[in-house]
């Protein structure tokens, strides 16, 4: 019994410090900070992430317009306008894939085989160039494809 009492006049003061006033706003804000900082550092992260994503699209539609300005000078080389694609841009070229398309349409819109008449007006020759990218976030969920696609008239 008596350890007992010795024991409860050593924690008495020693409680009693634990103990705020009702007026004591001390380490309040050191407490909220603590729940709030999670949620801003995962916000923050999440605008990072979608930067670098804004940035790689960026990257992507002018490179893709430089594989189409390469088609204003020779549209059949194909594999040449490809490849302008790729080296025109610092994303990697693994996941990048670039597909180049030659169609020709009449005046009036419809569709025409390359190489044949329309009915009213000079065929017209386009070059589609398309790419897309396969971006992988760091802190937002999944991959996330990337594209943009460029048609010019070449003649």
């Amino acid at each position: 019994m008596e350890t007992l009492r010795h024991l409860r006049q050593w924690l008495r003061p020693r409680v009693r410090k634990l103990k705020t006033l009702p007026g004591d706003t001390a380490g309040v804000s050191a407490i909220e900070f603590a729940l709030i900082a999670p949620v801003l550092m995962i916000l923050m992260l999440g605008m990072f992430d979608y930067a670098v994503l804004i940035f790689h699209k960026m990257e992507l539609v002018g490179a893709v317009r430089s594989g189409a300005q390469y088609a204003l000078i020779d549209s059949s080389a194909t594999t040449a306008i490809a490849q302008t694609v790729i080296n025109s841009t610092n994303l990697p070229a693994n996941t990048l894939s670039v597909t180049v398309t030659n169609f020709c349409e009449c005046p009036d819109g419809s569709s025409l085989v390359c190489g044949g008449t329309c009915a009213a007006g000079n065929v017209h020759y386009y070059t589609r160039v398309a790419g897309s990218y396969d971006y992988t976030p760091i802190f937002l969920p999944g991959p996330i494809t990337l594209s943009d696609t460029t048609t010019i008239r070449t003649q």
